[in-house]
This record gives structure tokens, sequence and C-alpha cells, in this order.
């Protein structure tokens, strides 16, 4: 397991930043939840205000789903360069499953995908991405902030 942590996280954001600024997205969508922390401070780096989110299920705790939920829409009229982000591929099920799904329902929006991290295995590889992952990664977000809640 690799512990990730905020001060990582805010020079990969500048780093990815960089990356992305070419696309020029004019909204981004977070997939929930992974996906939120980084979909945030890619808007704010990007002056994209349009940030929304949809809520993509693959995973129970560490355990991968036989089936992908999504839950939720996004309303992308007016759109044309879409961002979608994540924490990390993994096993690429989410955005197999996704990206046709928001393709379908957006026939003139481009859609590019940023994440910090992409396992090489993936169904699907992000446009804009810092790490390739061999490991389980332990999020800050996602260890720092349930540890310190009151039982």
């Amino acid at each position: 397991m690799i512990y990730y942590d905020y001060k990582r996280f805010c020079t990969d954001v500048q780093i990815l930043s960089q990356q992305c600024k070419s696309f020029q997205p004019d909204a981004i969508i977070a997939i929930a939840r992974g996906g939120m922390t980084l979909a945030h401070a890619l808007s704010m780096n990007l002056e994209t205000r349009n940030l929304q989110s949809i809520r993509v299920e693959s995973y129970d705790g560490d355990a991968q789903r036989e089936n992908v939920t999504i839950l939720g829409t996004c309303d992308l009229s007016g759109s044309k360069r879409v961002l979608v982000v994540d924490d990390i591929v993994d096993s690429g099920q989410t955005l197999a499953a996704l990206m046709p799904l928001l393709r379908s329902q957006n026939l003139d929006c481009e859609f590019k995908i940023a994440t910090l991290f992409t396992k090489q295995t993936a169904l699907v590889q992000p446009d804009f991405f810092l790490h390739k992952a061999t490991d389980w990664i332990d999020f800050f977000w996602e260890r720092d902030y349930l540890s310190e809640l009151p039982k």
C-alpha cells in the first residue's frame, strides 16, 4: 500500500493542470467520490467554473464489484470540451461503462480523461495522468479525514 499525501497532491495538481491546459475544458465532470477532490482542484487551476459530478460505483471498500452502477446525469448543454476526472484508473471498468454513455448523450462534446494514477492493465487509459500504479493507493482524503472522526 502506498500513502498519497496532501503535499504530493498539491504538487501533482500543478503538473496535471499544465498537461490539461491545452485541452481548454469548458466543463469538468468529477467521478464521485474518488475524483471529487482532484476535479475541484483542477477546476480552480484551469478556471473552469462548470464543475459537475456523476456517481459511478465499481468498488465496495477495496473489493471490486462485478457490475458498474452509474447514478445521476450531467447537463453538458453548451459544452464542447469536457474533462472527466477520477483519482485512479484501476481496472478501467468505471470509465469503460461511463464514457460510451457520456458520448452517446453528448454528441457535440469532445471528452478527455484526467487521473493522478493509472494501471497499465486498465481497460481504458486516461489522456492525462502522472503516475503508474502497481499497488493499492491510500489517498489522504480517504485516510486522514476518516481517521479523525470521533468514535
